[in-house]
């Protein structure tokens, strides 16, 4: 059947542009760090003004985090498709405008992820604007807490297992405007260390200092990348001690391990058991606990014909979309744990994350709100086949 390619979508972008900019504007202009609530709340309530209507809302509250916010449109016994998009953010402090940049709009959070909100709200806003949005199911997810792993949001994705015909989350689109098939696994880990105290000019003998162990460990610990990219650890803190001068009896080291394959993620993981059972100086004890996981996105065969739906589309609308693995983590890996055929990175063309240099591609916003609506149209290619 041929890809259907409905041309009042292209025109309902292009009538739209400035209440679309109004609305990117809006939600970058205010903070919504992972720890602020109340930022990350305001742009729930701010979504929730935009979306199109015909939605049920539903708030999943939170003590720490935002709420996460879901709105569902079902059409029984038909299986909706689950749009998801994060509202936490990391921006460097004073950085709060949005700003034109020649062909770019440079801003907090353009790229990770309030570029993406705006092309899902969008895609649904222009299809219900044309009466197109009718027949076609769509549960959308707004988490509070993608930036520190989901730790309260993952099993909102996860629990869609079986309920979901298949998941579109909506990172920012590589340079060469690649959508992501594939992205690692994620764990992080806290090691703690426990030494013994003192007074750095009176002890007699060994000293058991925990920080000393924690230097070994850290080396052991980066020792464990891989040349062939297939681990990446990375030790990111490192906490001890109370004085110059004091033995520390304490120490944490928290670190990471990123992987593609589940079975050389499971091995090094047995790798890190192993060496948190032997420390280095004598008297010292270890602690490991895991503090988030993400799991690996592989994509299956049905994964994968979801891509190529989505560049046949693309390829309809005179746009490249090239598949990309990408080194980081976000909730599209949770959607395919949960065995839902899923594509990531369709926001716009966007880089410089977590700086303040951050920015989007401006005229990619529009084209991919342009390829998401079209690409929901032709969601029954999936259902047929």
């Amino acid at each position: 059947m041929p890809i259907i390619i409905d041309n009042r979508i292209a025109h309902a972008v292009l009538a739209n542009r400035t209440r679309i900019l109004e609305f990117l504007k809006a939600i970058v202009e205010h903070s919504s760090a992972s720890v602020d609530k109340a930022g990350v709340d305001w742009i729930g309530e701010r979504i929730t003004r935009e979306m199109p209507r015909g939605f049920t809302r539903d708030v999943v509250r939170q003590d720490i985090y935002g709420n996460h916010l879901i709105f569902s449109r079902l059409r029984p016994p038909r299986l909706p498709v689950v749009l998801g998009g994060h509202m936490d953010t990391i921006c460097p402090p004073g950085f709060e405008q949005l700003t034109p940049d020649g062909d770019r709009l440079r801003g907090p959070a353009t790229a990770d992820m309030k570029g993406g909100l705006v092309v899902l709200i969008w895609a649904l806003k222009v299809l219900e604007q044309e009466g197109l949005l009718e027949n076609i199911p769509v549960v959308c997810i707004f988490n509070s807490d993608e930036e520190i792993n989901s730790p309260t949001s993952s099993d909102l994705f996860a629990g869609m297992r079986g309920k979901a015909s298949a998941g579109i989350i909506f990172e920012c689109a590589g340079l060469n405007n690649s959508a992501v098939t594939t992205r690692r696994g994620i764990l992080v880990y806290d090691l703690a260390i426990k030494g013994q105290p003192g007074h750095a000019g009176l002890y007699q003998g060994a000293k058991v200092s925990a920080i000393k162990e924690a230097a070994n460990k850290v080396m052991a610990i980066e020792s464990l990348n891989r040349p062939d990219g297939s681990v990446r650890a990375h030790v990111g803190m490192i906490n001890g001690g109370i004085a110059y001068n004091a033995i520390p009896e304490d120490a944490t080291v928290t670190f990471e391990l990123r992987y593609w394959d589940p079975a050389v993620g499971e091995k090094v993981m047995n790798e890190v058991q192993q060496m948190v059972t032997q420390p280095s100086v004598p008297g010292c004890s270890l602690t490991l606990k895991r503090r988030t996981f993400r799991p690996p996105m592989r994509p299956d065969a049905n994964a994968k014909k979801l891509f190529r739906l989505a560049q046949d589309v693309a390829a309809s609308l005179g746009q490249s979309l090239p598949p990309e693995e990408r080194g980081g983590g976000s909730d599209a890996s949770w959607l395919a744990y949960a065995g839902i055929q899923s594509i990531d990175g369709l926001g716009p063309i966007g880089a410089n994350d977590f700086t303040d240099q951050e920015y989007i591609v401006t005229e990619s916003l529009f084209q991919r709100i342009v390829l998401t609506a079209n690409l929901l149209l032709n969601l029954d290619y999936l259902r047929e086949s």
